[in-house]
């Protein structure tokens, strides 16, 4: 139990590193300045992942005092195990929930954290062979343990090197392969038919209220997941007042609940008829992922695309 007591005694730096983690969060959560957050963010995103990580591989062996130079190593080496560590667990909470949001990469790092710190302190305390503290004098850095796994020349800063390489080539293959947060990973398009072949231009302009047109609606989905979409289309009269339009009459054209996989594409006819007569005019397609609203705007749609059209009024509707 002494034995234990000390071991744990010992590895007071992670009882410091838990802490931090704790003082990190808080300070997120309560909102803070962004001056104030700074230093606790870089602590917990750039340096403790690195540390604990380094500390769970060198767990079996004897741990210099703190020095100066000491002090100098240890930082560069969490610096450079978090680089490699942070962006595989930020790719993690992207895949997890669909986005990089700050709680989903706090939440992650704080728990890699403290696991693995929480492993490292039970590896020392294996390491301890129940005989309380190790004797004889500390191994100097080139030094390899006969009966260890690190043997045949290789050093724990050798193997986490090599680890961090490879991870951080992993993470860059991932990351080619992942949009980035915000990219437009689903395309909606408006075509027409021209000799046998859809086109985007050509779209018809110029009409007499009461003629019909069609216009395809194409959807391509690039999100990396299957995605449930509704797309709704409506011929809406709208007016212009400097940058904003205001919809000031609309009729529902259609409405069409579907699902893609990576990479598929749903392309749709749409027939309408020109029941609205104005110059501005327009056939507007909003795109949703899962249901529409009741009433479908610009601001609710996931996205959206319109073409203009100039209705003429027919001699019989004396519009």
């Amino acid at each position: 139990m002494s034995s234990i007591a000390d071991e744990l005694f010992e590895s007071r730096d992670l009882l410091a590193v838990g802490v931090s983690v704790a003082v990190s969060v808080v300070t997120i959560a309560i909102g803070t300045t962004g001056v104030a957050r700074l230093p606790p963010a870089v602590l917990l995103l750039l340096v403790l992942p690195g540390y604990v990580t380094a500390a769970f591989a060198y767990a079996g062996r004897e741990r210099a005092p703190w020095t100066f130079t000491t002090v100098v190593e240890r930082f560069a080496l969490s610096l450079g195990g978090s680089l490699a560590i942070l962006p595989l667990l930020a790719i993690i909470v992207y895949l997890a929930v669909g986005a990089l949001t700050t709680w989903g990469l706090v939440g992650l790092v704080s728990g890699y954290v403290v696991v693995v710190a929480a492993a490292t302190v039970v590896r020392r305390t294996g390491h301890s062979g129940g005989g309380g503290h190790r004797t004889g004098p500390a191994r100097s850095g080139t030094e390899i343990s006969s009966s260890g796994l690190l043997s045949g020349g290789l050093t724990p800063s050798t193997v986490i090197l090599a680890v961090s390489v490879i991870l951080a080539v992993g993470t860059l293959g991932t990351a080619v392969t992942v949009p980035a947060d915000g990219e437009t990973a689903t395309d909606l398009h408006l075509l027409t038919e021209q000799g046998g072949q859809l086109v985007a231009n050509d779209y018809p302009n110029a009409l007499t209220q009461g003629e019909s047109a069609a216009i395809t609606v194409g959807v391509t989905n690039d999100e990396h997941r299957p995605v449930e979409y509704t797309v709704v289309t409506e011929l809406q009269r709208v007016q212009l007042s400097g940058r904003s339009v205001v919809v000031t009459d609309k009729r529902r054209i259609d409405q069409h609940a579907f699902e893609l996989a990576q990479g598929e594409s749903w392309r749709e006819s749409e027939e309408f008829r020109a029941s609205l007569a104005g110059e501005n005019v327009r056939f507007v397609t909003y795109l949703y992922r899962g249901d529409p609203p009741e009433n479908p705007t610009a601001d609710t749609a996931y996205r959206t695309t319109y073409v203009w059209l100039d209705i003429q009024p027919s001699a019989a509707s004396g519009e």
